[in-house]
């Protein structure tokens, strides 16, 4: 007996109509229902990564203290800050080359955190921006979240608009335990 998989309503049964026909011993259809239902299962994993993938961007975790995530998406809008950032610690690339750790761009949710490919700004990863604050003396005050949690505040420094500096926190009251130099930004020329 030939089967058409093509014409089959129902796997279960054409399987059995098969077996009952002697063309498969109870050990062979197991084994079918078993690979029938992995190839099922492994169609169904690509086609929602796949579908997925072409709406969002994937990211890298970064250090433990550091604002780090991993983001699927990005929201990216017009700047609350504008320009482009980076940190005061600088990394190699894999060609030598030093530059900053990374670069950062802020939208009116975001912070986009990303490297500079031949002077552009390549986004890496995403953070929430939960509160923005410009203050009345000047300046800013960003409280973020990351995707794995990580909550931490942007502030500018007292008399530099330029200066953002890294509180591992939102609460202004541990911001002389949590500060961090190498993860503050200054705003690229």
């Amino acid at each position: 007996m030939k089967i058409d998989f093509t014409k089959a309503a129902d796997i279960n049964k054409l399987m059995e109509t098969a077996l009952k026909h002697g063309d498969f011993t109870g050990k062979e259809y197991v084994k079918l229902k078993k690979t029938i239902f992995v190839a099922f299962m492994l169609i169904m994993t690509i086609g929602t990564v796949g579908c997925g993938a072409k709406n969002e961007d994937a990211d890298i975790i970064g250090g433990a203290d550091e604002p780090t995530s991993i983001s699927l998406t990005s929201n990216e809008s017009e700047p609350v800050i504008s320009g482009t950032w980076q940190t005061a610690s600088i990394g190699y690339e894999a060609d030598g080359e030093m530059q900053p750790e990374y670069y950062v761009q802020f939208s009116d949710s975001e912070i986009i955190y990303g490297h500079m490919e031949k002077n552009n700004f390549v986004p890496e990863y995403f953070d929430s921006i939960s509160q923005f604050e410009e203050m009345a003396e000047g300046g800013y005050i960003i409280q973020a979240e990351s995707e794995n949690g990580v909550q931490y505040t942007y502030k500018s420094a007292e008399g530099d608009e330029n200066i953002l500096e890294y509180y591992a926190t939102w609460n202004d009251e541990e911001f002389s335990e949590k500060y961090s130099g190498s993860s503050s930004l200054s705003r690229c020329e």
